[in-house]
């Protein structure tokens, strides 16, 4: 069964990456950063990517990301990349539940230098929005623990910011 789903895991990630070219192009929110109360170090530790030929960016669809890590050390992850989603409400940022629902299964990403579809990860997002008639502009943190020496040394986040449709 692990080693199916090990297999399944990994095909997924290889048919995400080769779309890793193509992404949400449409034009970013430029917006303030939202308050997450976290102790975590928001960088660039990770490059997120929604690739266009896995998503619809539609406001009531699943969104699908691929994962790699652009830092020098390994990050580890529960089994939802600690994904919190924000959408903007026109005056501010506003939390809201990620309906995906994930088995657990801890996910350790080692650092790569330049694109390696089997150093990458795939997950899944499913923003709970308040209004899926209307544009949504969203932002998605993941959040992992970086590894120096077998040891967590720091909670680290990146995000994406992406446009969905009615």
């Amino acid at each position: 069964m692990k080693l199916r789903k090990s297999i399944v895991i990994g095909i997924v990630t290889i048919v995400l990456s080769s779309c890793s070219a193509l992404t949400n192009s449409t034009e970013q929110p430029s917006r303030s950063t939202p308050i997450i109360n976290s102790d975590a170090e928001i960088g660039e530790f990770l490059e997120i990517t929604a690739p266009n030929g896995w998503n619809l960016f539609k406001a009531d669809d699943v969104i699908s990301l691929e994962i790699r890590n652009i830092s020098d050390h390994q990050i580890s992850f529960g089994p939802d990349f600690g994904a919190r989603i924000f959408v903007w409400s026109g005056k501010g940022w506003i939390e809201v539940e990620n309906k995906e629902r994930y088995q657990y299964e801890l996910i350790t990403l080692e650092p790569t230098e330049n694109y390696d579809p089997l150093k990458t990860a795939g997950t899944f997002v499913l923003p709970d929005l308040p209004d899926y008639s209307v544009k949504s502009d969203i932002r998605i943190y993941l959040f992992g623990d970086m590894i120096e020496n077998d040891k967590e040394v720091k909670k680290v986040a990146s995000y994406i910011d992406l446009n969905l449709n009615p």
